[in-house]
């Protein structure tokens, strides 16, 4: 057989099977995107309203109303304890009439309705979804927004697209959700202010069941200029990257890194007193891990250089820690949280959920967890602020949640604090621009600390003022003497009083 008969006969081969191969992965693409796991606590606020599918050989178009649960994320949301309905309960039964009285008078708490919003999925079937590459499918979404919104953004971004959404889906599960926003340089507002954004990137990888995650973000910045150039906001490179992994299959908790940095922030104003201020190397790092099915949980946050008022202050951390979190405990806790609007007409099953959690609170705290303020510094050219603490509860019984002060008195904490006199001169000097008002916020600065040292709650050690905190057995304790401290009594004064009595 020629070459050129070979040659035509697999393309024609091809011409046939792609469209077969491409009809299946459209349905079966179908099926995946028209399922939703109600199971999946990370769904659970979600609800598919309406929902249309048309499935072409190539091509699908998906069109959905989806509900947002807004109110079960309240703090309105979150029930009454069983010791506030008891309290609640008795208060009515002694008083029937002040019960009716209170329910006449006090307003019907607002309902908040959910949040509905509708997508429209222009879906590409595989093996080579528009020639993009081997896929099982790409998505482009878009939002539906209505004639207003969409003027507004034209008018920003004119005829750009403001969102790209896409979405690629892998034959052996997961994929890739790609999110980019275009750069514009333009004008806003009323005043029409120059408005310079550069632009943003997203991408996150995912598995089958969204069990492991990887992120990446980056953005340029941006500048906005007033019209008059008196005043400017300024964000520079920002970038996030990172990487997790649910340890419960139900649950909300993921195990990993990320790391998060901003390279500066500023605002101006040349025609104020107080100049404005500026912010450099902004950094935020977690951390969570598990050993044993204990979490442990870190965060570390820093600035490594703030200007006010063309002061120069210094540098700023912020790290704190949760060390030996009973993970299954506080998984299933979070997912009856996550549930608990669905069960707020339901006395009964409140009851049940209530007691459960009274359990998963012992096996928490059983474990003696720790929460620990590592770090926090405000570090300057001529001193330093910088305190440290861990508070925890230790030797909690079953018995002591019946009775929150035996709760309290199993509270543990110690801590350190300490603070140069010269950076209180660097950070007033950098919020007040008027001598007078510097002066008079010095000197109330010093009256206190002097007043405290007295009391021999702050120690001095040459320039710099140390105190030692704690607090056990119910009692705060500030460098071993307690706080705030009793007042003293004065013998004459009980004497006096005690007088009249014995006439009596």
């Amino acid at each position: 057989m020629k070459k050129s008969s070979v040659a035509l006969a697999v393309v024609a081969a091809l011409a046939i099977a792609y469209p077969a191969a491409s009809w299946v992965t459209g349905k079966r693409l179908e099926t995946k995107l028209t399922q939703s796991d109600k199971k999946d606590v990370l769904f659970s606020n979600f609800k598919i309203v309406k929902q249309t599918y048309t499935r072409g050989i190539f091509s699908s178009k998906q069109e959905s109303t989806i509900e947002f649960d807004v109110a079960s994320m309240s703090p309105a949301a979150a029930p009454m304890s069983l010791q506030d309905q008891s309290e609640q309960g008795e208060q009515d039964a002694a008083d029937p009439q002040a019960a009716l009285d209170e329910q006449q008078v006090m307003p019907a708490p607002k309902l908040i309705k959910p949040l509905q919003f509708q997508v429209v999925n222009y879906i590409q079937h595989g093996p080579v979804p528009a020639i993009f590459g081997v896929a099982a499918g790409k998505i482009e979404t878009e939002f539906v927004l209505d004639a207003t919104t969409k003027e507004e953004i034209k008018r920003i971004f004119g005829d750009k697209k403001f969102l790209e959404i896409r979405t690629i889906l892998n034959y052996g599960g997961g994929g890739k959700l790609q999110i980019s926003s275009p750069a514009v340089n333009t004008t806003v507002g009323m005043n029409q202010d120059k408005l310079d954004w550069k632009g943003v990137n997203l991408e996150v990888a995912f598995d089958a069941a969204y069990k492991k995650l990887k992120f990446d973000l980056y953005s340029a910045g941006l500048d906005v200029l007033a019209a008059k150039g008196a005043t400017s906001v300024k964000v520079g490179e920002t970038k996030m990257q990172g990487d997790a992994e649910r340890i419960y299959p139900d649950g909300f908790i993921y195990l990993g890194t990320s790391k998060a940095s901003i390279a500066s922030m500023s605002f101006s104003n040349a025609q104020a007193a107080n100049k404005g201020f500026s912010i450099k190397d902004i950094s935020l790092e977690s951390t969570t891990s598990a050993k044993n099915d204990l979490l442990d949980s870190g965060l570390k946050f820093g600035i490594a250089n703030i200007t006010m008022n063309d002061t120069q202050i210094g540098n700023f951390h912020y790290d704190y820690s949760l060390q030996r979190l009973h993970g299954p405990s506080v998984n299933k806790l979070f997912i009856e949280l996550s549930t608990i609007d669905q069960y707020k007409n339901d006395p009964q099953k409140m009851l049940e959920m209530q007691k459960q959690w009274k359990e998963y609170g012992i096996e928490i705290l059983k474990h003696n967890p720790v929460i620990s303020l590592d770090r926090l510094s405000l570090a300057g050219k001529n001193g330093e602020f910088k305190a440290s603490a861990k508070f925890q509860f230790n030797g909690v019984q079953a018995q002591d949640f019946d009775n929150p002060m035996l709760l309290l008195s199993k509270i543990e904490s110690a801590g350190e604090v300490s603070l140069a006199d010269a950076m209180i001169d660097d950070l007033i000097d950098g919020s007040q621009t008027d001598p007078d008002a510097r002066a008079m916020m010095r000197s109330q600065y010093y009256s206190q600390i002097d007043a405290w040292e007295k009391e021999g709650f702050l120690k001095r050690e040459g320039k710099v003022l140390n105190s030692k905190i704690s607090w056990k057995n119910g009692q705060l304790m500030v460098n071993g003497k307690a706080f705030p401290p009793k007042p003293a009594v004065d013998p004459a004064a009980l004497g006096a009083e005690a007088a009249p009595m014995e006439m009596r």
